[in-house]
């Protein structure tokens, strides 16, 4: 059988089976079921042989992601399917040269790729990453990618309150995670985005400063990233404004001194290409383009950036947990970007660290991403003309996106009431 016969019916398989674990999950986590939590204790014995949970961490949902992606990556390198056969642009050839063309002194961000050319819409962080992946070969970048992304489990577990091995089990089971970082080289390397986030959050219990910096460099990977990092910052304890101007600061020079070594070879792809974008969204923004009603005006991409900056000062200035920053700024993000892919759903994962509802509403929006994408869009839409079901999918994913908004923003209000409700 055909390598395109049988990956469909194999990822329509996992997409069921974890959407249905990751219930489960969810539903062990109420507690409303008095027959749940002991039949799943009683199989989780049977997998371990052990009597208590002890065992469940983050490190055997890491060995188990580890093999799903090492699996599907090995095959997808060895039967050449990530490669320039069928005749076409490869992503992953074109992340490949990047890295070579950043080795070898020349233009990473416009590459050959098997007979025509791509643009690389990534920051010098990431065509560093490039680079040394390249090193390997496909493999290489495949292995380097694989490990940043890979890195989300330890960095959810060290970040996470008292509830983290729910957590770690939650992301590890995600239609967010292993099916997304495993079928496309998009999805693995978008994943450095909540990696990028975690660990700065982890980071600056340490060294506030230290951690601004690094995810101010971070961010210069998928620019968008730097609005949660600076949000974020105002959780700190000490050095708020320091924190965020550091941030920032990195970002800028960094990237400045990417315009300076590549010009508009940098700016267009990197920035200017990327925030005009107009292919598809999954969000409301993809009704009106299905109908042709969204004009590239500039006029859009200013009310863009002006909400997005306004959220990230709001954030800044009233939110004083790093987690909840965060994710209300990359909520908002989903909201307001004009092209809101499958994949970008990814950024969504440290959600899954605020709270128990939190929770419902992420599985609700992975559940129906990944319907919209994977079948109303990719099936309907673009192969049969038929764009209504996706349309219908867009709004509900707005519409879930909204509520997952206003939870968060209760949390943040409830928050800032309990010290008062408590005498503290």
């Amino acid at each position: 059988m055909a390598f395109d016969q049988w990956f469909n019916p194999i990822t329509w398989t996992v997409f069921v089976a974890l959407t249905a674990v990751n219930l489960l999950v969810l539903l062990y986590a109420t507690g409303r079921y008095p027959a749940l939590r002991p039949w799943v204790l009683r199989q989780l014995r049977r997998l371990s042989r052990r009597t208590d949970l002890e065992w469940l961490d983050w490190i055997p949902l890491l060995v188990a992601a580890g093999i799903a992606y090492a699996a599907v990556s090995a095959y997808g390198i060895a039967s050449g399917a990530y490669g320039c056969f069928p005749p076409g642009v490869s992503d992953p050839v074109g992340v490949l040269n990047s890295g070579h063309a950043l080795l070898a002194g020349g233009n990473p961000f416009y590459v050959p790729d098997c007979g025509g050319h791509l643009e690389i819409p990534y920051g010098l962080a990431a065509v560093l990453i490039d680079a040394l992946g390249s090193l390997g070969g496909l493999p290489g970048v495949y292995l380097v990618w694989g490990v940043l992304a890979l890195a989300l489990l330890p960095l959810a577990w060290l970040v996470a309150g008292s509830d983290r091995r729910l957590i770690v089990v939650y992301l590890g089971t995600s239609a967010l995670y292993v099916p997304l970082i495993s079928s496309q080289i998009d999805g693995v390397t978008n994943a450095l985005v909540p990696v990028a986030i975690l660990l700065s959050i982890y980071l600056a219990r340490r060294h506030e400063l230290a951690a601004a910096v690094l995810g101010g460099f971070l961010s210069t990977a998928r620019f968008p990233t730097l609005f949660p990092i600076l949000g974020a910052t105002g959780a700190n304890r000490r050095h708020r404004l320091l924190a965020f101007l550091a941030a920032a600061a990195t970002f800028g020079a960094v990237s400045g001194l990417s315009y300076l070594a590549w010009k508009s070879d940098f700016l267009g792809p990197v920035f200017l290409n990327q925030v005009g974008r107009r292919s598809f969204s999954l969000n409301f923004y993809g009704v009106l383009l299905f109908a042709n009603a969204l004009p590239s005006s500039i006029a859009i991409e200013g009310v863009q950036a002006g909400l997005t900056l306004a959220l990230v000062l709001v954030v800044f200035l009233r939110v004083r947990s790093p987690v909840l920053s965060a994710s209300l700024v990359l909520v908002g993000l989903s909201l307001l970007t004009p092209f809101l892919s499958f994949n970008i759903l990814i950024w969504l994962l440290p959600v899954a660290l605020v709270g128990a509802r939190a929770r419902w509403w992420l599985w609700g929006i992975a559940s129906v991403g990944s319907v919209n994408y994977d079948l109303a869009l990719n099936v309907w839409a673009w192969d049969d003309g038929v764009t209504w079901p996706s349309a219908v999918l867009d709004l509900v994913l707005t519409a879930l996106l909204i509520g997952l908004l206003l939870e968060l923003w209760r949390d943040e209000r409830r928050a800032r009431a309990a010290p008062h409700a408590t005498g503290g």
